[in-house]
């Protein structure tokens, strides 16, 4: 080893950054005050390194001289293979291409005139131009001519282009260089003053105001400070803790725990939690906001802030209320569920269930043996002698079942009144049924529903509830015929459904059904005059095997019969005769005489008119 690399112990010529490290490891041993003249010896070695390296960094190689360029052969393609081959070296090193000769230079001279008038002649003269009159030899070369100045010309930028690109390289290296000569140098004076502290047994005041300083602040985050620091902290374990938490807080006012180059660092501080938690409540953003705000401001946010306090607290209490007064009422509605299961048994004589789940459908209920039976159950005051203690729509469910299967099994029609709120859902009973009749033939159906009416009400289901709710289950029945009620009753009215009745009104309803076609579209107004007219039934006829209601058009005044109107047993078809014209009929063909014309009746439908009357 040579000087100055064995002042600093290295071996030989090193670069910038082994040079630093190794004049920071000497630095420790040749202190300033105990050692002056080391401390000048081992500066004045790590200047000459440092001087050296640099030199080496900076200076560009030597470049190899680029070989002469061949003389371009005569040929046209020869200097064009030339030009296009590269140069070795920096820019400023590099041979110029050879100059072209002042022929070749020489910009060709072109005779427009000339030319455009040895285009023309030919034209005039009616003859084609002769080859003979271009020299083509002359064009090729001054074409060449022109590629290789184009391609000198192009290579010279590019030369330009690099000698600036490389000036602006070798500046910025020096610019960083500069930069790191005087970081490095503020690096040590950071470290020389920490030593200086040290040795000096400053108090934590001096080392807070040294780390409040530009000089320590313009090189805290350097990571040559920070490995110094790491060197100092292991040889000096005896630091105070007041010293290391100075320390701390300058790093982590720019919250240096969340990068990874500092973490030895921290460890070799060895701070207390108890200070990293108050140093994290110094940063808080809030805090400080409150900090600085004056008296006033703060009781207006104290003021508004128990404001708020005392609304969320009470809108927590509705809330626990609300979800007390939820768990009793589910609570009451789980006892009263079992406790009325209890109860339909004990009444009815048979077991129940609940079909659905949910809480949507607590209150429906179905019997054990028909579980698709849905009826509801509401609790309703307290169960006494007399009183169920509960309401509830079983019966007019059974009642509505029973209906069903009565118009199922003898083909009738069955509507249900949607009057009253019925909407069909589940567990739902209508309070009226319509059942459409034909006009002969039901009288069978008739008497049978007289005898289930009779059935429903003999029933337990029936009378029990009759004898606690204290009257009839209510219900009303319409005897009908294409919509046109004949007969109906209320179960809780005059003795309820009469069959003998209800059969009596059968039999007119043909008759009936025929007067309200006559009426309803204006027909026997039309034959026998507005308001001069009266309807009288005379029942059912037998004609030509078939069977007809009759209804005769009597004079309001004389009653005197007018008119005949027959109405088929189906009710689709009208037959008109005038006075004296029913005697005559024999057959049905009779009938299918005179003007045909259709009646569209609201509630009636289509009904076809054969109309043998002459109106004027």
């Amino acid at each position: 080893m040579s000087w100055p690399w064995d002042a600093l112990g290295l071996s030989g010529p090193a670069d910038l950054h082994s040079i630093r490290r190794a004049y920071a490891q000497r630095l420790k041993t040749a202190h300033p005050e105990e050692d002056p003249e080391g401390f000048q010896r081992l500066h004045a070695a790590y200047q000459e390194a440092s001087r050296y390296a640099r030199a080496a960094r900076t200076a560009p190689a030597e470049p190899e001289a680029p070989p002469r360029p061949v003389p371009p052969p005569q040929d046209p393609g020869g200097p064009e293979e030339e030009e296009g081959r590269g140069h070795s070296g920096p820019p400023q090193d590099r041979e110029e291409p050879p100059r072209q000769t002042q022929e070749d230079d020489r910009a060709p001279e072109w005779d427009y005139d000339e030319l455009l008038g040895d285009r023309e002649r030919p034209a005039a003269e009616g003859g084609a131009p002769s080859s003979a009159d271009w020299d083509y030899e002359r064009l090729f070369a001054e074409g060449e001519a022109e590629a290789r100045e184009a391609r000198r010309r192009k290579l010279e930028e590019l030369r330009q282009k690099n000698r600036s690109r490389y000036a602006a390289q070798q500046q910025a290296r020096r610019q960083q260089a500069a930069e790191e000569e005087e970081s490095w140098s503020a690096v040590l004076t950071a470290v020389h003053t920490v030593e200086l502290l040290y040795a000096s047994g400053a108090s934590p005041s001096v080392w807070r105001r040294f780390l409040d300083a530009p000089a320590f602040l313009s090189v805290r985050a350097n990571i040559d400070l920070v490995f110094a620091l790491e060197d100092f902290l292991e040889q000096h374990p005896d630091l105070s803790p007041e010293i290391r938490r100075e320390i701390f807080l300058a790093y982590e006012a720019q919250n240096a725990s969340k990068y990874p180059m500092y973490a030895r660092l921290y460890r070799l501080l060895d701070v207390s939690r108890g200070d990293k938690r108050r140093m994290a409540r110094s940063k808080s953003a809030w805090r400080n906001a409150w900090r600085s705000y004056p008296p006033w401001r703060k009781a207006v946010i104290a003021v508004c802030s128990s404001i708020l306090a005392a609304f969320a607290l009470l809108a927590v209490g509705l809330s626990v209320r609300d979800t007390y007064r939820d768990l009793q009422e589910k609570e009451s509605a789980q006892r009263w569920e079992a406790q009325s299961l209890a109860w339909l048994e004990e009444d009815l004589g048979e077991p129940f269930l609940r079909p659905l789940g949910g809480e949507d459908y607590r209150h429906i209920f179905a019997p054990a043996s028909d579980p698709s039976l849905y009826f509801w159950v509401q609790k309703d005051g307290e169960r006494s002698g007399d009183w169920p203690g509960y309401r509830t729509d079983y019966p007019h469910i059974r009642i509505m079942r029973a209906m069903e299967d009565f118009a199922e099994e003898r083909g009738l029609g069955l509507r249900f009144d949607s009057a009253g709120g019925f909407g069909g859902g589940i567990g739902e009973a209508p309070g009226a049924y319509l059942i459409d009749l034909p006009l002969l033939g039901a009288e069978e159906a008739v008497a049978a529903l007289g005898e289930l009416v009779e059935e429903a009400e003999a029933q337990r289901w029936y009378r029990v509830f009759e004898d606690r709710y204290g009257g009839k289950i209510e219900y009303q029945i319409f005897l009908c015929h294409k919509g046109l009620s004949f007969y109906d009753a209320i179960s809780t009215q005059d003795g309820g459904f009469d069959a003998q009745t209800a059969l009596d009104r059968y039999r007119q309803a043909g008759c009936a059904f025929c007067r309200y076609i006559l009426e309803d579209s204006g027909l026997a107004a039309r034959h026998m005059g507005e308001d001069a007219y009266l309807l009288q039934d005379q029942g059912a006829v037998e004609i030509g095997g078939g069977t007809f209601f009759h209804v005769s058009g009597l004079d309001k005044e004389s009653s005197a019969p007018k008119a005949h109107y027959l109405l088929a047993a189906g009710g689709g078809t009208l037959f008109c005769l005038p006075e004296g014209r029913l005697d005559a009929v024999g057959g049905i063909a009779d009938l299918y005489r005179g003007s045909t014309s259709h009646l569209q009746l609201d509630s009636v439908g289509l009904v076809i008119v054969l109309d043998q009357i002459q109106t004027g």
